[in-house]
């Protein structure tokens, strides 16, 4: 008996020891983690914070505030498609699913404007840049509960090159990818063919997201294709359901890897109607307004009582749009470049600031964030001289022989097509104020607006032969999508058909170049071949204008503008349960 006491006296403290070692390697392992971060944020470099598998940075997604509410957007668009690997996908589809449904494995910090993983817990970048190896997180799933793994990686950079998939647009970043390979389930390695500075955000699929290959893989490309609505990703929010004409409503995916936001609907509600948005966000039938005419804005962020209930912001951010007339060079009025830059000098720009912005706004020359290093703010805008455009236009050959005040070549009257979003309470002034001033050149505008879903397409196809639009940029920009001639073809979005061999090469070379002054010389370089040629009149670039239900709260403006996710309503002011 005395001799099992002692045995059991021996098992208990071989017991008690072993915890005692459990505990202090788990104490051993979360300092070890600790140091291991504080040295990575003292590094910039390849790999990103480490920590434990199947963890997450309480800081990066703690969201302050109650759950519960709805945000209800006024969306003047209905977008064509939720695909976003799609020609036909545009900001408005954008705005719906990235990050909301579908998630990339980089994202960009809002504040530091840095790369940081998400679906994605590191990565290694091979000192060469031809190398990048991704490990995805362990917890991370799509909405249904299937892990997100690299054959979902590898089967949205299949589907994107797929040239049978419509999606030249897309496909264009990803000239520079030579394969990707499956190392595990969790790691993915991408090999590109020559340094790209893009190649870590391209990789990430910033901005498309990660597709699961169980839900979109296919037999028919057309399959694929067709599919624009009932999206399925990993992100925070779940596609409900999308009533066509009226609204597309998102909910919250109660299943999400991640920590949740807290609203718990998120709905965009059709109104063409810009004024009607303002009324139905003043009757607390919608929260936040995206307000196009900067002259509604200058109104709204005057009255006094409209501010009681509404926060009115205005902000500059990277990835701003740019708003641009194209001149498609493959109709007969616009091949001549005297003419493309008769209809710049034609056109009064310091008019269109002051008259139809109210001021918010700058002219701009070129296709790069004005504010940003890659705009060379030496090239100084084409002045408004109709005088030295109709020279040109006589240079050019068209004259007016027969007096009737419209010039012609070839018995062709020079009498265009100006395509823009119907409706739009911007392009359609803007499409007034044009007609006057390019008739006074002996030019005749015929103003011909399309809804958007309609008028993207035609686009596409570059079925037009003059449009006005607004280009969103991307945070570091690489115009080879809308300038090298290779994407004038196939539904590329180089849309106005502009060829220039120089141009050509400074767009490859600057995919090449990694060093960022370096970098901008180059696209000064460009920069100053657009000025010249004028595929596009480049009109203008203005601020950001949103109005919202000052009901929400930690509405914080950042470098990169407004983060939805981590807006809240407290509980005493929620409208919907």
């Amino acid at each position: 008996m005395k001799n099992r006491n002692i045995g059991g006296f021996f098992l208990f403290v071989l017991l008690a020891l072993v915890i005692c070692l459990q505990i202090l390697s788990m104490v051993h392992s979360d300092r070890l983690y600790t140091a291991l971060n504080k040295i990575e944020r003292i590094i910039e470099g390849g790999t990103t914070i480490l920590k434990p598998a199947g963890t997450h940075d309480a800081a990066e997604y703690q969201y302050p505030g109650d759950e519960g509410d709805w945000l209800v957007w006024a969306m003047r668009v209905e977008p064509k498609t939720l695909n976003q690997i799609n020609v036909d996908s545009d900001i408005y589809s954008r705005w719906i699913t990235f990050h909301n449904i579908f998630e990339p494995l980089m994202e960009y910090d809002f504040d530091e404007v840095k790369l940081k993983p998400l679906l994605a817990e590191r990565f290694e970048m091979s000192g060469d840049g031809l190398q990048i190896t991704f490990h995805l997180r362990r917890d991370a799933h799509f909405s249904d509960g299937v892990p997100v793994t690299a054959d979902d990686v590898i089967f949205t950079y299949q589907a994107i090159i797929d040239p049978n998939i419509d999606a030249t647009n897309i496909a264009s970043l990803y000239v520079d990818v030579d394969r990707v390979e499956k190392i595990s389930d969790r790691v993915v390695k991408f090999y590109m063919k020559q340094p790209y500075f893009k190649a870590l955000e391209v990789c990430s699929f910033w901005d498309i997201g990660i597709y699961p290959k169980h839900v979109y893989q296919f037999k028919d490309a057309k399959e694929f294709n067709q599919r624009v609505s009932e999206p399925v990703g990993s992100g925070p929010y779940v596609f409900e359901r999308w009533d066509f004409g009226s609204q597309i409503v998102l909910r919250r995916n109660e299943n999400y890897w991640g920590p949740k936001p807290k609203i718990k609907k998120v709905v965009y509600k059709f109104v063409t109607n810009p004024i009607a948005a303002i009324q139905a966000l003043k009757a607390h039938q919608v929260d936040l307004v995206i307000i196009h005419d900067p002259g509604q804005f200058a109104d709204l962020a005057a009255d006094e009582e409209f501010n009681k209930e509404f926060n009115c912001l205005p902000y500059w951010a990277s990835g701003d749009p740019f708003y641009f007339i194209g001149w498609n060079a493959d109709t007969p009025y616009f091949s001549d470049v005297r003419v493309r830059q008769a209809m710049t000098l034609a056109i009064n720009r310091e008019q269109i600031v002051s008259k139809l912005l109210k001021g918010y706004g700058e002219i701009i020359t070129g296709p790069y964030f004005i504010k940003g290093a890659q705009n060379d703010p030496n090239i100084n805008p084409w002045p408004y001289d109709p005088e030295i455009s109709k020279r040109l236009l006589v240079e050019a050959g068209w004259i007016d022989s027969d007096g009737d005040g419209i010039r012609e070549k070839n018995g062709i009257p020079f009498r265009f097509k100006f395509n823009y979003a119907a409706g739009d309470s911007l392009y359609t002034p803007l499409s007034t104020l044009l007609k006057d001033e390019l008739g006074k050149v002996g030019v005749e505008l015929v103003s011909d607006p399309y809804e958007w879903s309609v008028l993207l397409p035609k686009i596409s196809d570059r079925k037009f032969e003059a449009m006005v639009m607004g280009w969103g940029g991307d945070i570091i920009e690489d115009n080879y999508q809308i300038l090298h001639s290779s994407q004038a073809e196939n539904r590329g979005a180089n849309y106005t058909g502009f060829r220039n061999p120089e141009a050509d090469a400074l767009l490859e070379q600057v995919r090449r170049t990694i060093d960022p002054a370096e970098r901008d010389i180059l696209c000064h370089r460009i920069h100053r071949i657009i000025h010249e040629q004028q595929p596009f009149t480049f009109l203008f670039a203005r601020p950001i204008f949103r109005a919202v239900d000052k009901r929400f709260e930690n509405v914080k403006i950042h470098k990169l503008g407004l983060n939805y996710l981590e807006w809240y309503v407290p509980k005493e002011k929620q409208l919907y349960k």
